[in-house]
């Protein structure tokens, strides 16, 4: 009875591994976009606008936007910008403007990186170390020659100056927040404000917060760094220095830090 019970077994047992393996075995397949998970699938739409930032091309990019199935792309791709955008201005978010544009969905903070794209400056390079070959022991005598004398070469002008500059005490987060304005007082968006400090920096561009003024940015400051504020294309000029959250009490009585408010022009002509 039990040599039966274990030849049933082993029948069964054979007769499973041929059904799986030979009459119905399993066929493995690529997922496609549309099949993963919804966290996938934003990585999915990042890197294709980041390969159309870099090559250009357009029918692949579609393609693979293609094989997400997305009823609602456009408002898709435009809420990821609005989640890479608030951290500040980067590559990716400028990518997925790009391809939001392509696709005909264009906002406002979309438009600055669209117009204003961002140049990574050039470090200066080192310069060259010069080797000179000791004198000759042999004193020889040579007539007195003159040298012209060298003009410093004057310093550029910067593209902006200041026209206010103010301090708050409030609780919460210290801002260095600052709108730069054309010389009839008029927001102007897409201009790049940096923000230096001692071993760092930071920009951010004009604009992207349309509900302050379309020539309004912030950053957040942290307690004992001293900040500079620069604008335009010239870094290394800081219009606004020693800029800190020190620490203070508000008109209430309550303990918090300052903040600034600084107002940038253009030069007058």
């Amino acid at each position: 009875m039990r040599i039966a019970f274990l030849i049933g077994i082993l029948i069964g047992l054979a007769l499973g591994v041929a059904y799986a393996w030979l009459i119905a075995p399993v066929e493995f397949t690529t997922a496609d976009p549309v099949h993963v998970e919804p966290r996938y699938k934003e990585v999915w739409i990042v890197m294709s606008a980041e390969a159309y930032l870099t090559g250009g091309d357009w029918d692949r990019t579609r393609a693979r936007l293609n094989g997400l199935s997305d009823p609602n792309l456009e408002q898709t791709i435009a809420a990821l910008f609005d989640r890479y955008a608030s951290g500040g201005p980067n590559d990716t978010a400028r990518a997925l403007a790009r391809l939001a544009d392509q696709l005909g969905e264009t906002t406002a903070p979309m438009s600055v990186y669209l117009t204003t794209p961002f140049v990574t400056p050039t470090p200066r390079p080192s310069p060259a170390i010069v080797t000179r070959t000791p004198a000759p022991t042999e004193v020889i005598s040579t007539p007195t020659e003159s040298f012209p004398t060298l003009t410093p070469t004057s310093t550029p002008t910067p593209e902006f100056e200041v026209a206010s500059r103010d301090s708050a005490c409030a609780t919460g987060t210290p801002q260095i927040r600052v709108t730069v304005q054309d010389l009839a007082g008029n927001g102007l968006p897409g201009v790049d404000v940096w923000i230096t400090w001692d071993g760092g920096a930071d920009r951010f561009v004009t604009g992207l917060k349309p509900e302050f003024g379309s020539g309004y940015g912030d950053f957040d400051m942290q307690p004992d760094v001293s900040y500079r504020v620069g604008a335009g294309t010239q870094l290394a000029l800081a219009l606004v220095s020693n800029l800190r959250a020190a620490s203070c009490t508000t008109p209430s009585g309550v303990a918090g830090r300052l903040s600034w408010d600084i107002v940038l022009r253009p030069q007058s002509p």
